[in-house]
């Protein structure tokens, strides 16, 4: 079976924190990878897809 090809490509971001920095990013923001998925969206105007939406109302 073939499947269409598509141009959309996933990114990933990698930064370097201390363990202390981490820490105390967690307190504040317990699922990180949300919060920053949500705030890159934010800036670039796109709205999250309807799955997320509805998983975190």
């Amino acid at each position: 079976m073939l499947y269409p090809m598509s141009n959309e490509r996933d990114r990933v971001i990698s930064i370097t924190l201390s363990e202390s920095e981490w820490q105390a990013f967690i307190v504040r923001q317990p699922q990180p990878v949300l919060w920053l998925r949500e705030q890159i969206r934010a800036e670039a105007g796109s709205p999250a897809p309807q799955s997320q939406q509805t998983a975190a109302a």
